[in-house]
């Protein structure tokens, strides 16, 4: 004895078929959303390239700060002379080559030079140790999304991403 409709087994399976075209598109947003992800992580800027080639290098050192990470290193910006705008910075990238060897130290500069291509150059800074070259990187005029220090003499490279205006660095040149 049979209590349903003639037509049950027709909608079971219209509903296992709609909950299957669900799952699949539950499926691919899942997958979409990792590849984007993906893509973002692998977009890397010329800089950033650069510090990560070279990050591993023989007399090299370096230190990466994004996440919590990050409170830490503003604690340590704040008592530079980009104290001004540490709270806008996201992630911190700093190489240090002068411990490498002549020659890992040529191709690195060589490496950056041609990466600094793609940067507008902001000016020299003097600095406790030197003095140091500025870059930017613009996402519009207005808003600068990575801040490049570079000193030349001790072959130390720093990277600050986060969003800076124009004025707010026109203000560290008084500081």
């Amino acid at each position: 004895m049979s209590f349903g409709t003639k037509n049950e087994d027709k909608i079971q399976a219209a509903v296992m078929s709609a909950a299957g075209t669900f799952m699949l598109r539950k499926f691919v947003i899942i997958i979409a959303a990792f590849a984007l992800s993906a893509a973002m992580l692998s977009a890397q800027t010329p800089v950033e390239k650069v510090i990560l080639k070279y990050e591993d290098a023989d007399g090299s050192r370096n230190f990466i700060a994004q996440g919590l990470k990050m409170t830490l290193a503003r604690n340590l910006l704040k008592s530079t002379p980009v104290a001004p705008v540490a709270s806008d910075v996201d992630q911190l990238y700093v190489l240090k080559m002068e411990d490498a060897s002549q020659s890992e130290r040529l191709r690195f500069v060589s490496d950056l030079n041609d990466a600094l291509k793609q940067y507008d150059y902001y000016g020299r800074q003097q600095s406790k140790s030197g003095e140091v070259e500025v870059y930017v990187h613009y996402t519009s005029p207005d808003s600068i999304d990575e801040l490049v220090i570079y000193n030349p003499e001790i072959y130390s490279l720093n990277s600050l991403f986060g969003h800076f205006t124009a004025q707010e660095l026109m203000a560290l040149d008084s500081k």
